[in-house]
């Protein structure tokens, strides 16, 4: 049998055990002709797993018991480097013919670099988790659709040709840096960052859609702002919203744990100044205005 078929039967063998819409019977069945027609049941995925470890993920008895008894008892476990490799050379589309036999809410334990590849669009992760980070960046994407739905390291897309950030996953449990776009507005990204969080370099006129809370920094330098509104509520470190449009700060955080740096902006008042600034406000490049104990800004 040549490798080209042996491929093909390997795949039909490994979507019939992820296959939820056959029954029992009809799976077992199935599977068995397969292997009739020769296919290998010690086949391993493209990340290491084999077909006894991918029936383990679904915990199905009767499958783990059917290759069990036909010697398909070695698990190979996932080989992270392996994966790692295999993201940043293979196509985008043998990365979905990969991800489509996994199933819903598959956790992929490593990184995913995807960047400086040209792409115009992204493989469909839409339906994993990536325990890492997720990289993007420097492409010719003009949309995120099909970002993985969480991301529990940071994920990166900056250097791209966004307007908007639908698609981006819902949660993110590091820093979202989506610098050097065409961004028009945040809606899209996620509810809360739990490190930085980089919008500059983008053609923003509104925060509305940005995070409501960021732990680490947020920059929205350099975009076409006039006004704060749609700011996060809370930042945890410094709130940076230098080179914009500003005549005032009205939307501005309630909370800036850091500094507050808004140089080079057309302020004509401190209108929406934030009472709780732990750190230090920077006003012009020659003029910083210290905050009091309270707190309080002393304009």
């Amino acid at each position: 049998m040549s490798e080209e078929n042996k491929k093909k039967l390997d795949e039909q063998l490994i979507r019939c055990v992820l296959d939820d819409k056959l029954s029992n019977d009809k799976k077992l069945r199935k599977m068995d002709y397969i292997i009739k027609l020769g296919a290998d049941v010690n086949v391993r995925h493209e990340f290491g797993y084999s077909v006894l470890g991918l029936a383990k993920l679904i915990q199905n008895e009767d499958v783990i018991k059917f290759f069990e008894e036909r010697g398909a008892d070695k698990d190979f476990g996932f080989d992270k480097e392996k994966a790692e490799d295999f993201f940043k050379s293979a196509s985008v589309e043998e990365i979905n013919r990969t991800l489509k036999v996994l199933p819903d809410g598959y956790k992929l334990d490593c990184d995913v670099d995807l960047s400086e590849r040209g792409l115009t669009e992204l493989p469909d992760f839409s339906k994993v988790v990536v325990n890492g980070n997720f990289n993007c960046f420097d492409n010719q994407l003009m949309t995120l659709n099909g970002a993985p739905s969480k991301v529990r390291g940071s994920f990166y897309c900056f250097c791209n040709y966004l307007t908007t950030l639908k698609g981006a996953p819902r949660e993110v449990n590091k820093s979202f840096v989506c610098k050097n776009n065409l961004l028009e507005c945040l809606t899209g990204a996620p509810n809360k960052i739990r490190g930085n969080f980089d919008c500059e370099n983008n053609q923003l006129t509104s925060l509305e859609g940005a995070p409501t809370i960021i732990y680490g920094n947020f920059n929205c330098s350099n975009n076409r702002l006039i006004t704060l509104k749609g700011a996060p509520r809370e930042v945890g470190k410094s709130f940076i919203c230098k080179n914009n449009l500003l005549e005032c700060l009205t939307g501005a955080p309630i909370r800036i744990g850091g500094d507050f740096f808004c140089n080079n902006n057309p302020l004509k008042d401190m209108k929406g100044m934030p009472e709780d600034i732990r750190g230090e406000f920077f006003h012009r490049s020659d003029v910083m205005f210290m905050k009091k104990g309270n707190g309080r800004i002393d304009s």
